[in-house]
């Protein structure tokens, strides 16, 4: 086997030119290409970090908003039992001096017919007394017709 000296410089020639063509036209492209895969991978993943974060944060503050959302909540409730305490109070406190009131006018109201029925009592017994003493004059004054207007007088008095 002999070796063909220029066969073989022209495969290297060759070669070489091969690699070189690769090298310019398709090496180039294709590492490029790859860089850029690379590149887009990397930002990908840094805004899928970002994006992670992001939500993190936005959960945190969601869940300090929720808490703060609560309290208010709860301070409004609390706020809303003590005005119904305080409207409560309010409206017993007005119905008790309602009744008061009510309870003194019924007082007055009590105490103006006693001193109006004492009034009526004191004219019909006046009345009363005036006409057992013009019946008294009338007839003649002994123990027994005495006795007999007395107890008339109480009857009538009954």
């Amino acid at each position: 086997m002999q070796i063909l000296f220029q066969q073989v410089l022209t495969q290297i020639v060759g070669f070489l030119l091969l690699l070189w063509l690769l090298r310019k036209y398709a090496w180039g492209p294709l590492l490029q290409s790859l860089e850029d895969r690379r590149n887009q991978i990397a930002t990908e993943q840094s805004d899928i970090a970002a994006s992670k974060e992001s939500v993190v944060r936005l959960q945190g503050e969601y869940e300090a908003k929720m808490r703060e959302i609560k309290q208010e909540a709860l301070l409004k409730i609390q706020e809303a039992i003590l005005e119904g305490q305080k409207v409560a109070k309010d409206i017993t406190t007005s119905a008790r001096k309602e009744a008061d009131a009510m309870l003194e006018k019924g007082k007055e109201n009590i105490s103006r017919e006693m001193v109006l029925a004492k009034i009526q009592l004191r004219n019909e017994v006046a009345d009363i007394v005036i006409a057992t003493a013009a019946k008294v004059i009338r007839k003649e004054l002994n123990a027994q017709k005495n006795e007999a207007l007395v107890l008339q007088f109480m009857d009538e008095m009954k």
